[in-house]
């Protein structure tokens, strides 16, 4: 793909409203100016002395002038005024310059001639950078890639610590490099050599995302984690998310901010033609003629169910409602693996119809207490077989430990923590619910411990809480005895709380961590 000198860009407008836009341009890239006449006083124009500024009658005529003394050519008005324009003074793709379109209200930048050899996707690119305006580039080989890639770096951050961490964080979101459409960052990085340097060695196109529409997205996305270290170095809350989720049309993300080697790395994806919520679908039947199953998963057994499945020949998908889920079941069952959130009966239902399904098979957490309801009423409703293999929890009359003691929600650790008077506890609930680490230094003087995945949503979520980094333990499991209890005894933890998994949450272990080290067991049970 071909890039383009800035000092060989020609920027027309012919209104005031577009003349804004085009001074913009002009100024970032040092590109030449051209006005219609009467349009904008040139004398008001301020281009920082980086280039020139000239006047024309007819954009006709001047076009067909300077059409071939410039690698590339902006207009800042509408499409089909551009078509006119260019269509009589074309030639081919390898000799006509990069042409990219431009709305007056700056929503959209359009490569519209000599996209890859020509330079003109790049340069659309380079437009969006400065103005904010969606790219769009239509050529198959980009339009089809529905991916992007948001990057966070320090500066003078190397090209192969960059390419490396895009690469792992592709394999991570279950995609390649191949798959992205682009990358992108936040706009002070727009001059930084490592991260050009990696886009050009992945033959990608790389965007740089202004402030003001990060500061929208923050705004707009209140749940979003926000690094206060990063707002107080560049004055926004974030750049790998923001960045990701804005250089696409509805984007979600499949891979939230995720550090390597120093380079945050977060990937989304598009959600292309979405059907209207009320669209009647008529399911399909598959090519051997079998019934279709869906697994809701997410869990260890909705893995061994999937692998069960596939060694049997059964037709099936994996549902999961996080990223980090479904980006493990994508490394196991591929394009088996769907992201889906099933909040209420009418979306299990379009999905279940859309997809031809059968039955469903429940693998669900036991703590996931709303799909499995949802999910029995839907079968009933639809006649289709459910089947629950969420696992037992149960285990009342196994142990005999008189520090063992149950409640029935968080809420309830905090009090028992201080009628027991624990000063280390060690939670191993997860990163969700961190609410009682506040109540409990401030009436018990209680240092919390936590015990979290290791990704950077889930530790900035605990330093938020006003957990102490020291107090942060992000690993992954599975976690034999001898690893929890090494860890009660690192961190000279006195009591641990967990939740009632079972068998296959790594429940027992830590019991009989617990239990070997002596300690107060707090259990969380529904």
């Amino acid at each position: 793909m071909r890039m383009i000198d800035t000092m060989d860009i020609a920027v027309f407008c012919i209104t005031q409203n577009g003349a804004a836009l085009a001074q913009k341009i002009a100024a970032e890239t040092a590109a030449d100016l051209f006005v219609k006449s009467g349009v904008l006083p040139c004398e008001l124009i301020d281009l920082k002395g980086r280039s020139k500024v000239h006047t024309f009658d007819s954009i006709s005529a001047h076009t067909a002038k300077v059409f071939n003394q410039y690698g590339g050519l902006v207009f800042v008005m509408s499409l089909g005024i551009v078509n006119r324009l260019i269509a009589p003074l074309m030639k081919n793709k390898l000799e006509d310059p990069a042409v990219v379109t431009l709305d007056e209200a700056g929503r959209f930048a359009v490569s519209t001639l000599s996209g890859h050899e020509g330079g003109a996707n790049a340069l659309t690119y380079l437009i969006s950078s400065i103005t904010g305006a969606q790219p769009v580039v239509t050529t198959a080989t980009d339009s089809l890639r529905i991916y992007t890639c948001g990057v966070g770096c320090v500066k003078g951050a190397k090209k192969e610590a960059l390419t490396a961490a895009i690469t792992e964080g592709c394999k991570k979101a279950g995609i390649t490099t191949d798959n992205l459409r682009c990358l992108a960052s936040a706009w002070v990085k727009k001059d930084e050599q490592g991260l050009l340097d990696a886009a050009t060695a992945l033959h990608l196109y790389i965007r740089f995302i202004p402030k003001w529409m990060i500061d929208m997205y923050y705004e707009r996305n209140t749940a979003a984690v926000k690094s206060d270290m990063v707002f107080k170095s560049i004055g926004v809350y974030g750049v790998s998310e923001p960045a990701a989720a804005l250089s696409g049309s509805s984007s979600r993300l499949v891979l939230p901010k995720t550090i390597f080697d120093g380079v945050t790395v977060a990937i989304a994806r598009e959600t292309l033609f979405p059907g209207p919520p009320e669209m009647p679908v008529t399911p399909v039947a598959h090519d051997n003629g079998s019934a279709r199953i869906l697994i809701l998963g997410g869990t260890t057994e909705g893995v061994n169910m999937g692998h069960e499945l596939s060694q049997n020949g059964m037709d099936f998908l994996v549902s999961c409602v996080t990223e980090y889920g479904f980006n493990l079941f994508k490394e196991k069952f591929g394009d088996k693996a769907v992201l889906e959130t099933f909040n209420s009966p009418d979306a299990l239902k379009r999905f279940i119809k859309k997809h031809a399904i059968t039955k469903i098979i429940d693998c669900t957490h036991p703590y996931a207490e709303l799909i499995t309801p949802l999910a029995k009423s839907v079968a009933g409703d639809l006649t289709i077989t459910y089947e629950s293999k969420v696992r037992d929890t149960g285990f009342d009359n196994e142990f005999n430990y008189e520090k063992l003691c149950y409640v029935s929600s968080l809420s309830q650790v905090i009090d028992k923590i201080l009628a027991l008077k624990v000063k280390r506890p060690l939670f191993t609930t997860g990163s969700k619910e961190l609410g009682f680490v506040r109540p409990l230094a401030e009436k018990g003087g209680v240092e919390v411990f936590v015990r979290v995945l290791p990704f950077e949503h889930s530790i900035q979520g605990a330093l938020e809480a006003d957990v102490k980094a020291a107090n942060i333990i992000a690993m992954q499991g599975p976690f034999t005895t001898q690893l929890n209890a090494a860890t009660i005894r690192q961190y000279a933890i006195d009591c641990l709380v967990t939740k009632k998994t079972g068998k296959e949450g790594g429940f027992y272990e830590k019991v009989n961590a617990a239990i070997d080290c002596g300690v107060h067991l707090i259990v969380v049970d529904r």
